[in-house]
């Protein structure tokens, strides 16, 4: 790294630094309101009042990050055109993108520090945030005790229908199981039934008033009970977990969609979040090209221009982003495409703004 690199480096970190604090403390501010009215209210002790703060410190940080890396990146370039360091690095040959390239760098760092924290940390301090909100102490996970139209597909290529199930009583209605092949292309056999209890000392489901086909042999039995060791499958698994899923690790919401599509149940919400977890991280680094081309030149009032560009341009993307996500939950967009698109539309505004500073 060169003197001139170590140099940009430096003022760009400073403002940044700078931006990303004015902005936590304007966010704190404003969440510091709420939580006197909780305290007023009897809802939460001085106390659990400082540790809500503290729980949402990493949604604040995720959330001003982009806007923090915008305003420091107008800084930090709007600093050196007003000094004439930006004219005179063009003149002696150095070319704008070469000038940006390390707080570009910068960015993308910040954007992986970020993917870090809405993967690791974000969920684990927004549970606890809402539980102190609503007055408990653990975040409570939600099983319905029945579900209509429960399905579940095994790995033993077992595929179950269940009109109603309900995992209190352990029974089921109107059931219809299939049995695959191995490359899940043909039927081995087909079985329905009008009732069945799911016996937990044995682990085996009984079933009545039973029809089942092989299709390899075409052969049709009916018989009014009737058990098989291989349909083990607690009722339990038929009814998934209720979990917000903000409030859980990119681990676990991929494990939710895989529980939820082979039950039957809506993946749009889940699948949603996580494309906004592999997409909003790198605002950070696609909004570092809007910064740094728009602060290349210098003009008088630019720390108030540089303040009210970065607010529009960030919340303009704010915008954007949660339109998008709105249209990835309502399933009208896939929920990746959603969540990338405002990057891509950010990005090629950023390009062409940094093609622009060049002259």
């Amino acid at each position: 790294m060169k003197r001139l690199d170590i140099y940009i480096s430096k003022n760009f970190i400073k403002s940044f630094f700078i931006s990303l604090l004015a902005f936590v403390n304007i966010f704190i501010l404003s969440q510091l309101f709420r939580v006197i009215k909780y305290i007023l209210d009897g809802k939460m002790t001085s106390f659990d009042g400082g540790k809500y703060i503290v729980y949402l410190l990493p949604r604040i940080l995720i959330e001003v990050s982009p806007l923090a890396i915008l305003l420091g990146g107008l800084m930090c370039i709007n600093k050196m055109a007003s000094n004439l360091e930006i004219i005179s690095l063009k003149t002696s040959g150095i070319s704008f993108r070469r000038i940006v390239r390390y707080p570009i760098l910068i960015s993308l760092i910040v954007s992986l520090i970020v993917f870090q924290l809405m993967d690791k940390v974000y969920p684990k301090t927004l549970a606890r945030s809402r539980s102190l909100r609503s007055g408990k102490k653990e975040r409570v996970q939600i099983r319905a005790n029945s579900k209509e139209n429960a399905f579940l597909r095994t790995e033993k290529n077992i595929v179950y229908y269940f009109k109603k199930i309900d995992r209190i009583n352990n029974t089921g209605e109107l059931l219809e199981i299939v049995k695959l092949n191995g490359s899940f292309s043909d039927v081995e056999w087909l079985l329905t039934a009008k009732s069945g209890i799911f016996d937990k000392e044995k682990n085996i489901w009984r079933f009545y008033d039973v029809v089942k086909n092989d299709l390899k042999i075409g052969k049709e039995e009916n018989c009014k009970v009737y058990e098989d060791k291989a349909l083990n499958d607690a009722p339990d698994n038929f009814i998934i977990l209720q979990v917000r899923p903000d409030e859980l690790t990119n681990k676990e919401i991929k494990r939710e969609i895989r529980d939820i599509s082979v039950t039957g149940g809506d993946t749009k919400e889940a699948l949603a979040t996580l494309g906004k977890r592999y997409s909003f991280p790198f605002a950070s680094f696609i909004v570092s090209f809007l910064g740094l081309s728009l602060g290349s030149r210098y003009v008088r009032g630019s720390s108030a221009i540089s303040i009210a560009l970065s607010v529009v341009l960030g919340y303009a993307y704010y915008i954007v982003q949660a339109s998008f996500e709105a249209m990835s939950v309502n399933g009208v967009l896939n929920p990746f495409l959603g969540g990338w698109i405002p990057n891509i539309i950010f990005l090629g505004l950023g390009l062409y703004f940094m093609r622009k500073a060049e002259y």
